[in-house]
């Protein structure tokens, strides 16, 4: 995985350039790398148990290595203790394993013999340890610390990369060697996005920014996102502008207690997302009548309202809180509440709430047994932050 399988099996491996795969086996963990990121491998997975290879398999296309290299055959039989194995499982998201590696597994073992097992890799991912958690602990004090700035600095007449610059400043300057994304600066119209990166776009008095940092402490993501407006004083928020973020703050008060709620009783999951629709759902009348056009609310929220999280920031391909989520939350684990509303509909252009693009409330949690625990701390209101270094 490109961020996220192999440091949880194989250490915190500094994944950079080529490609690096991790084999599980009867020996143990193995780490497999190409020709020159096998030694970035070497720098940060020795003493975490795990054999270190380099394939050709692995390497960049066209360039050359004076380095020996093991065939992929040779590696598979030093995960099984000297015996080539007579079949192999995927632990990874076929959406992320290399097509060609894939088609290279099933010409070696045959198609039967290379079998989907990422549901039992998934359920061990979720539950985190008291020492992963402590790290996520670790990862939100820097995001706070990201997000802070960069509102502090944040003022019309600022580009977006700039705004980004201090928040990328922060996360270094306190020790995160990696983000689980792209900071997100994006104003006015750069909102449609949803999570666009920042951009060379002037910030204008006014606009509607959203913000969004992910900082990782040895692989663990935590995040925040949120959302303000271009302006000197939250006096100058317009009474419009102010109505849209009091209606997306009570959306996230809903939806964080619902979740206290399923954790607390042991309830279906799904309850939580519910939550969500319904809130949504019981505004769709009064929005409608304010912008003089029926408008489904419910559908304007963009994605499902929670989603797991740990090594990576949002590509778990697990535990993600649906209506379908029939099951009671698990024990101790990483959830990203993450409740937003969108003015657009399936098109960049396709206005559904004119004069409104995107809001959001993004905050990092953990549930361990009954209790839920907000690990980011900055506040739900940010507007008196912005300007402000106090």
């Amino acid at each position: 995985h490109y961020c996220g399988d192999v440091p949880y099996i194989c250490g915190n491996c500094n994944v950079t350039v080529e490609q690096v795969g991790a084999l599980v086996g009867p020996s143990g963990a193995h780490l497999v790398a190409g020709l020159e990121g096998g030694y970035v491998a070497e720098q940060l997975a020795r003493g975490k148990n795990a054999g270190i290879h380099k394939a050709e398999l692995l390497q960049l296309a066209d360039e050359k290595y004076p380095v020996a290299a093991e065939t992929f055959e040779d590696i598979l039989k030093a995960a099984n203790n000297g015996a080539m194995p007579d079949k192999i499982a995927l632990l990874t998201p076929r959406q992320v394993i290399p097509a060609s590696l894939v088609e290279y597994c099933e010409n070696l073992f045959g198609k039967e013999n290379v079998v989907d097992a990422q549901d039992v890799f998934f359920q061990q991912k979720y539950e985190k340890s008291p020492a992963e958690i402590e790290l996520v602990r670790q990862a939100s004090v820097i995001s706070d610390a990201m997000m802070r700035v960069m509102l502090a600095v944040l003022e019309p007449g600022k580009l977006e990369t700039q705004v980004a610059a201090w928040g990328y400043f922060a996360a270094r300057e306190l020790g995160a060697e990696e983000l689980g994304l792209d900071i997100i600066v994006g104003s006015g119209e750069a909102n449609r996005s949803l999570i666009g990166k920042a951009l060379n776009r002037e910030i204008k008095r006014g606009d509607w920014v959203h913000l969004g940092v992910a900082a990782k402490v040895d692989g663990l993501n935590s995040c925040i996102r949120r959302s303000v407006i271009a302006v000197e004083s939250p006096a100058d928020v317009t009474a419009e502008q102010k109505y849209w973020f009091d209606l997306l703050e009570g959306a996230y008060k809903t939806g964080y207690e619902s979740y206290c709620q399923v954790a607390r009783e042991n309830l279906p999951a799904k309850l939580q997302e519910q939550s969500l629709v319904d809130y949504f759902a019981a505004h769709a009348d009064e929005v409608s009548k304010r912008i003089g056009r029926p408008v489904d609310l419910a559908h304007q929220k963009p994605y499902t309202g929670t989603h797991n999280s740990g090594y990576t920031e949002c590509q778990e391909f697990y535990g993600a809180i649906t209506l379908e989520s029939e099951n009671s939350l698990g024990y101790r684990f990483v959830t990203m509440l993450d409740v937003a509303l969108r003015g657009i509909g399936n098109h960049w252009d396709d206005v559904v709430i004119p004069g409104f693009d995107y809001l959001v409330i993004e905050n990092t949690t953990v549930k361990e047994g009954p209790k839920v625990e907000t690990t980011t701390l900055v506040p739900i209101n940010v507007q008196a932050l912005v300007g402000n270094a106090d």
